[in-house]
């Protein structure tokens, strides 16, 4: 059972921030798409598709709280980065994230983990875990199905990239 997770979907300041993203036109990054990257990395990582070493000192439910938490909070700071386009908004995720984690109980080497994590979510030549949410958030997404796709500038009238599942 996922109880630190609980505790940081409980708090009511990401609850704050959780509506805040949910709130836009584009790329509403919600419970689904951060169940669906939790799910996808926790298959990939069950399946041995990325090796993630950083992960080996722990158990399989201990890993499967790590990913899901990093599921979980990954955009969490997307919204700070559409009111300010100057930030980024993994960055943001990382900082906003920090005070859930202590809260809810991580040690130390996990948090760092899990906000490393957060941190390079975006960033193509990862390794280990960061590779594997990094894989798992760019798998996980629907976009055909969005239903502002045909203006979304981030296809600028082009089809989306085919669904990996």
């Amino acid at each position: 059972m996922m109880t630190k997770l609980g505790a940081i979907l409980e708090n009511p300041r990401y609850k704050e921030y959780y509506e805040a993203e949910t709130q836009r036109l584009y790329c509403r990054h919600n419970a689904q798409h951060f169940a669906a990257v939790a799910r996808c990395a926790y298959i990939m990582w069950l399946d041995g598709e990325v090796d993630c070493p950083e992960l080996a000192l722990y158990d399989k439910a201990t890993v499967k709280e790590l990913i899901y938490t990093v599921a979980f909070l990954h955009d969490i700071g997307r919204f700070l980065e559409y009111a300010d386009n100057s930030l980024d908004h993994a960055l943001e995720s990382e900082k906003l994230s920090r005070p859930f984690l202590e809260e809810a109980g991580f040690s130390h080497d996990q948090s760092e983990i899990i906000l490393k994590a957060i941190r390079n979510h975006r960033q193509k030549d990862n390794q280990g875990f960061d590779k594997l949410i990094y894989r798992a958030d760019k798998e996980s997404r629907l976009c055909g199905f969005c239903p502002a796709l045909a203006s979304c500038k981030k296809f600028k009238g082009q089809p989306p990239p085919p669904i990996n599942i």
